[in-house]
């Protein structure tokens, strides 16, 4: 937790700094959305892949590779902004660098820190990894968009650089006997035994489709804030920033605060559902803001469901998963939720510009409230019962009734 601390605070300045960047060097929504894509494709790309090495292979020593290889792109963006060199083209291919070595990196890490808390403790872990999340995306942002109009672009990048490095040797410092699966087949055939799974298992696909309405139509929504903050704004990066903070103290909020009531709810599906409901009401509101303290206020509020979302999904997802497919069911829901998003982020980028970036906002509040709410009523929600899988991934348990 020491090194998230250092690892995401750097990397909250660097995607603020990016999505800065890219909207001086074009000046285009549409822009944005390729720089999300080409962060994101790599999820749906590499999907079938990053569970199975992440099962195979000793996750501590993929997050050191990873590391190392993030740190170096950073280092490479803020040399290109330093020199003068940097252009959209470059950005392109080092963001679908960085999403590469991200899609192997998330994935490892999640299922490394379960396996250091242990299958009693998994959602406490999640809880507090995506506390630390928010608060980096509280004050990382904000630092990003007060550097960016006081020094300029690069220093953000050469922070982050230095914050990943904090991280490796956070990670090095951890001794942890490895949790290696000793399953033969190759990656397609193993990738292939996690779907099977993920198909017999009602609640776990219902978790996956809630999930995957929040990244499509929310998250989207994140990738235009640079555009929003200029055009609509009419602010600069400190405005970004502003927003990106806003989003991240709401986000903070719900999982420090509001996500252990929740939690306490017995039908998780119908919770994870509102949340969603919740966050696409204030996503309409936010398509109709023309000033910054309530723009901020709608961020707040929306992130504030949306971490709700993410952190029950992730959370209910370990614990509905046996520890030898735990990385292949996170790998998955990794790739479907995220690997999404590239879709999404092209399709927003040019309809912001065809439309108008309020236009698109409303639509996409309007459709998380909609598609969640058929969901919702589906007689067979109210019959499902959460399965606990036993820590061997023999037999399942139901525990607890949903109904």
């Amino acid at each position: 937790m020491t090194g998230q601390v250092f690892n995401l605070m750097g990397d909250w300045m660097q995607q603020t700094a990016q999505a800065w960047l890219v909207w001086e060097l074009s000046r285009k929504a549409t822009a944005l959305g390729i720089v999300a894509f080409l962060s994101q494709i790599p999820y749906f790309l590499f999907g079938p892949w990053v569970g199975v090495f992440s099962d195979k292979f000793d996750r501590r020593k993929i997050l050191l590779i990873t590391q190392w290889i993030s740190m170096a792109l950073a280092i490479i963006l803020a040399l290109l902004i330093q020199t003068d060199r940097v252009t959209l083209s470059s950005v392109y291919v080092l963001a679908f660098a960085l999403g590469i070595a991200t899609a192997f990196n998330v994935t490892a890490e999640q299922a490394f820190i379960g396996g250091i808390a242990g299958l009693g403790n998994i959602k406490k872990a999640v809880a507090l990894n995506n506390t630390v999340n928010q608060l980096t995306r509280l004050v990382g942002p904000a630092i990003a968009g007060w550097l960016i109009a006081v020094v300029g672009l690069a220093p953000a990048f050469w922070l982050n650089g230095l914050s990943i490095f904090i991280s490796i040797f956070c990670i090095f410092m951890i001794h942890t006997s490895p949790e290696i699966n000793k399953s033969k087949g190759d990656g397609l055939k193993q990738f292939v035994e996690g779907i099977k799974y993920l198909i017999q298992q009602k609640l776990l696909r219902l978790i996956i489709f809630f999930g995957a309405i929040q990244a499509f139509f929310g998250m989207s929504i994140v990738q235009l804030l640079p555009a929003f903050s200029s055009v609509v704004l009419k602010g600069n990066a400190r405005t970004l920033g502003q927003l990106y903070g806003a989003a991240g103290a709401g986000a903070l909020i719900g999982i420090v605060i509001v996500l252990p009531f929740v939690q306490k709810i017995k039908r998780s599906c119908l919770a994870i559902g509102g949340a969603v409901i919740w966050s696409g009401c204030w996503y309409i509101l936010f398509s109709f803001c023309s000033s910054l303290p309530l723009a901020m206020s709608c961020q707040f509020m929306a992130s504030l469901g949306a971490s709700i979302v993410l952190t029950l999904s992730l959370g209910l997802a370990q614990e509905l998963t046996p520890v030898h497919l735990r990385a292949r069911i996170l790998s998955t829901f990794m790739m479907i939720i995220f690997g999404l998003q590239p879709l999404a982020s092209w399709v927003v980028g040019v309809s912001a510009d065809k439309f108008g970036i309020h236009t698109v906002m409303l639509v996409n509040g309007s459709l998380m409230i909609i598609l969640t709410s058929i969901l919702l009523t589906l007689p067979s929600l109210i019959k499902l019962k959460i399965e606990i899988a036993e820590p061997a991934g023999g037999k399942h348990q139901f525990l607890i009734p949903l109904k």
